[in-house]
């Protein structure tokens, strides 16, 4: 009999939020062809952060300007050391990985510092598809993955000499699945026939996106609504009140509010339309399911590099001014067939982004 051959180890690092959705696809990715291993530490700061997505995202420039210098960024690097050093020491000396592939821009100095003592190669995630920070760059990692190639033009001129890749976009599996649409919306108890708009706040819930929900509440035909509320439990009360006076009012259109759920995907496919907060996890796993996005709010300095994404790859609408907003929502509604322009850029989009698994793929083979 011929011995079985053990599986090379992979370990992936990474955080909350966005970060994890990009870990738990590069997962999905190679668990057939490797063990994996995932090391994942809270957002330092993460009650603060939640607290700005929620209400206060205009403020995004703040932080983001103070993470835009060298100088602060070198500091970042030093504080990170020393708080997660042993930790990821630790980790490494448990599992042995022959590989490390990090999500999260705050490990990096920590795997840099790994990867030169034991020689493991690091490829590094950058976690923003258009202007990242100084921070998430790997200036030593054998690859820095960036979105497409104006991303690799932007991260050097901070790192010139980092070696950098375009590969697309880490989705989860379940939002690229194909799907019967009419069958999806009666498995969700909604009407296979009725205009059906997910109104997506993220997986914190921001709170302005009940901006646009006057217009909807009373259109000038059928329309259902639903709004993923995340985690924001008075999102989904205040959603809850409006569909309670909805239904005293005998309105024949439905918001129906949603907590946090795994199985997001489904009401993306069930949409006609996606609205909400233009993080890039949410746009790409939109666009997985082959269903236009609209952005109406986004965390300033950290997220504004995305709306010009849905312009240049022509995704959908960016209007965050609320009167526009609405009187677009509006002609939507009433032109349903204009959403059509959208589908043949947002099907290259889900082609490009399906690629960045098997290139992963072919990059740690060559590492290995």
């Amino acid at each position: 009999m011929s011995k079985k051959i053990a599986k090379k180890t992979i370990a992936i690092f990474t955080t909350s939020e966005g970060h994890k959705s990009i870990a738990e696809a590069i997962e999905e990715s190679l668990q057939d062809n490797y063990q994996i291993k995932v090391f994942f530490e809270d957002i330092p700061f993460s009650k603060a952060y939640v607290a700005l997505y929620q209400f206060f995202p205009s403020l995004g420039h703040i932080p983001a300007k103070a993470l835009n210098t060298n100088k602060n960024t070198n500091s970042l690097r030093k504080i990170a050391q020393l708080k997660y050093q042993k930790k990821i020491n630790k980790f490494f000396a448990k599992h042995q990985p022959d590989i490390l592939i990090n999500t999260y821009g705050i490990f990096n100095s920590c795997l840099e510092q790994l990867q030169n003592l034991t020689k493991i190669p690091l490829i590094n995630i950058i976690s923003d598809p258009k202007n990242p920070y100084p921070l998430v760059i790997s200036p030593k990692a054998k690859a820095n993955l960036t979105f497409d190639k104006k991303n690799n033009q932007f991260c050097k001129q901070y790192y010139s000499q980092a070696k950098y890749q375009s590969i697309g976009w880490f989705v989860r599996k379940r939002f690229e699945e194909s799907y019967d649409q009419k069958k999806v919306r009666t498995k969700l108890n909604l009407d296979p026939k009725m205009l059906t708009f997910l109104i997506a706040s993220g997986s914190e819930g921001t709170n302005l996106i009940m901006k646009v929900l006057p217009t909807l509440m009373f259109p000038s035909q059928p329309v259902q609504i639903i709004v993923a509320c995340g985690n924001n439990k008075t999102l989904f009360k205040s959603v809850n009140i409006l569909q309670s006076f909805l239904d005293k009012n005998g309105k024949h259109n439905t918001i129906t509010p949603l907590k946090f759920t795994p199985d997001i995907h489904l009401y993306m496919q069930a949409a006609d339309l996606v609205i909400g907060k233009a993080g890039p996890n949410m746009l790409f796993e939109t666009v997985a399911t082959e269903t236009p996005f609209f952005a109406i709010t986004h965390i300033s300095g950290q997220e504004d590099g995305n709306l010009e994404i849905i312009k240049d790859y022509n995704l959908g609408y960016v209007e965050e001014n609320i009167l526009r907003a609405q009187k677009l929502l509006k002609k939507i509604i009433e032109h349903l067939e204009i959403l059509k322009g959208f589908e043949n850029d947002i099907l290259k989009m889900k082609t490009y982004n399906q690629q960045s698994k098997e290139k992963l793929l072919k990059i740690i083979a060559k590492l290995i």
